[in-house]
């Protein structure tokens, strides 16, 4: 049994009591056992009042530069761009709060998870750390996991901590219901972090006379999407966090207990945000002083209060914005006496230092993700003449962005169709000043997954066979909306234009499917299962997933088997999961495993290799014509086209 020893971090003692025990950093194998702690109350003695503030990010998806379009991203000069976040301005905000508040108290800096997968830095992330080197680099003390911090595999996850390790830049990593202690060849990786004490059940920092306890918790509904997990389990978080508070408070005489939960805010009926397991968290655990919230991707302008006393905050997304909560501590009685949601803009100068790194990590990222497919992450590609936006709740604002990527997808592998959801078209291509569209900012479209064939990040295109009956029934599925998230399914399709009647029953509300585009026509197909003759359908990985469990999400009512262009099965497995969709702003897969023989590839110079959902759209958008002389960029069509209606509604 080895000691720990204590880090330093930014002048920030890290420090623990006790030796830490290996059931204790292989997060989750006592939660079983624990008892809740019976009252809720600091353990601080009554010295009078004291004053400390936590700076706080959460879900920033690797987002280290801005993007409006990422060309007019210029940090060191104000005023000239509409670009919100950067970790260049994150940085100069970050030290200026740190140093306005020092007088006042201990500062903490902590991020909620999420801090990886959204832009081309995560690309690279296994090889680099970059997000973490950088939290580290602005003074962050403690971040957590969140379930997009495993889409690259629990393997992938340690590779990217071991990375910033070891260029000697990492924050702590507080997972206290996540269980990586099974005999797998993937977790190899994290168990080892954990005998390092860089990913711990919980850890103490001491400062200002104050003992600060931190633990981290992923919520229930970001479990369900955790599909990179693997062999990691994940432990009750209510039962986890009981544990925690029981450790932290007697064990470590924790003054103040802060949760770093990857839970999730939801609305009420009256439309605020007062719900969610963000909330429900201090609500059976009454011993937690301080939330910070994270996964839902929601802007809390003010802390939500849970017994009176609690303070739950969340920042939003990508970086957008720095939270600062001051927190007074009188005796027994904590208070907020602060809080507030700092704009990350072009009112701030960027701090050169971390924009430096960044352009390093930049390098790393074209040749680890994009040089082998004949890219480079600055490269521009395409000239868009306004936002094509991704907007779920307008349908019609997002149908230019939506039939692109499908345009794309189709062209790519020549399938009758090609296939998406609102939900997995990451972000606007916005026109910015410029309206030039980089590999940043097109990656950034289609970020998430990684390989079959290889494992680079970026979901593979996938391709397999339907009747028209299976057609209609995918559809209906995909038209089924969500309050919490409405328009987050809704279907895009090339190749494929149909008609539907939200006024109809339940799995009836299509009423025609038609194939065929604008320049060869369309022609309805029976969709009554008369016909068995096959349309080949491609997607991503990421939505063949979720397409293939269809069946098991509607308890057979919607019948679907994928199969190959012969009519034959193909051999995939999904496992059966509920769908909540409540706190996760994301349209997400279930854990599966995928027919090889479906993933679409393309040889080039001799190598074979898969083809990417964010190359197909890149190699679309590079072949689109060049038509005014002295143009040295395509123009992406917006006329009434390309905005095209494949999705016909009823009246």
């Amino acid at each position: 049994m080895n000691q720990i020893e204590p880090r330093e971090n930014k002048n920030l003692a890290i420090t623990s009591r006790h030796t830490i025990l290996r059931r204790e950093v292989l997060a989750g194998s006592a939660a079983a056992g624990a008892t809740a702690l019976i009252g809720g109350q600091p353990a601080t003695a009554a010295v009078g009042k004291r004053t400390f503030t936590i700076l706080h990010t959460n879900d920033i998806h690797s987002n280290l530069i801005g993007m409006a379009p990422s060309s007019d991203y210029t940090p060191f000069t104000l005023n000239d761009d509409a670009t919100r976040g950067g970790f260049a301005r994150l940085a100069t905000l970050i030290a200026a709060r740190r140093e306005a508040r020092k007088n006042q108290g201990p500062v903490l800096i902590l991020d909620g998870g999420d801090y990886s997968m959204g832009t081309a830095f995560a690309a690279a992330t296994r090889e680099t750390g970059s997000e973490l080197q950088l939290l580290s680099l602005m003074g962050y003390n403690a971040t957590t996991f969140g379930n997009h911090d495993f889409d690259l595999g629990p393997d992938g996850t340690a590779l990217a901590i071991a990375a910033a390790a070891k260029a000697g830049r990492v924050p702590m990593v507080v997972a206290s219901n996540t269980d990586f202690s099974a005999g797998d060849a993937t977790l190899t990786g994290l168990q080892r972090l954990a005998r390092e004490g860089l990913v711990r059940r919980h850890f103490v920092i001491e400062r200002g006379g104050l003992r600060f306890g931190l633990f981290g918790l992923l919520g229930k509904e970001a479990q369900y999407y955790t599909d990179g997990a693997g062999a990691v389990k994940f432990a009750d978080p209510i039962e986890s966090a009981r544990e925690m508070v029981k450790v932290l408070r007697e064990t470590e005489k924790a003054d103040i207990i802060i949760a770093l939960s990857h839970g999730g805010m939801e609305k009420d009926k009256d439309g605020r945000f007062t719900d969610g397991e963000d909330v429900r968290l201090p609500m059976a655990v009454p011993g937690i002083d301080v939330v910070i919230g994270a996964h839902s991707h929601t802007e809390l302008y003010e802390p939500v209060m849970v017994n009176g006393r609690t303070p739950v905050v969340q920042t939003g997304k990508y970086g957008e914005n720095l939270g600062e909560l001051v927190i007074t501590l009188d005796g027994d009685k904590l208070t907020v006496a602060s809080y507030k949601l700092h704009p990350i803009d072009d009112s701030i100068v960027g701090d050169q230092s971390i924009a430096d790194e960044i352009d390093r990590f930049k390098k790393t990222v074209t040749a680890v993700a994009f040089a082998s497919r004949g890219y480079s992450i600055d490269q521009p590609l395409a000239v868009t003449p306004r936002d094509l936006r991704n907007t779920f709740t307008d349908i019609a604002a997002s149908t230019i962005l939506a039939n692109l990527i499908t345009d794309a997808l189709r062209s790519a592998t020549k399938a009758d169709i090609g296939f998406t959801a609102n939900g997995m078209i990451r972000s606007d291509l916005a026109r910015g000043k410029s309206g030039v569209q980089t590999v940043y900012d097109v990656f950034a479209v289609a970020p998430l997954g990684a390989g079959v064939l290889d494992k680079t990040a970026g979901s593979t295109l996938v391709t397999a066979y339907f009747t028209g009956q299976e057609l209609k029934r995918l559809l209906e599925f995909f038209l089924i909306d969500n309050p919490a998230h409405p328009g987050e399914y809704f279907p895009r399709a090339s190749g494929m234009r149909f008609r539907y009647d939200r006024s109809r029953p339940q799995f009836d509300v299509v009423t025609e499917v038609e194939v065929g585009d604008l320049d060869r026509g369309y022609r309805a197909i029976d969709i009554t299962g008369k016909d068995e003759r096959l349309y080949s359908l491609t997607c991503s990985l990421y939505l063949g997933m979720i397409l293939a469990a269809i069946p098991k999400f509607t308890k057979g009512k919607l019948p679907i088997v994928p199969k190959n262009k012969e009519g034959q099965p193909l051999k995939s497995k999904v496992e059966a999961l509920d769908m909540p969709l409540v706190a996760t702003p994301d349209l997400l897969p279930p854990p599966a495993t995928l027919d090889r023989s479906s993933v679409n590839t393309a040889t080039k110079n001799g190598a074979v290799r898969e083809i990417k959902e964010w190359q197909a759209i890149m190699d679309y958008l590079r072949g689109l014509p060049v038509k005014n002389k002295g143009e040295l960029l395509p123009v992406i069509p917006v006329d009434e086209r390309a905005a095209e209606v494949r999705a016909i509604k009823a009246g």
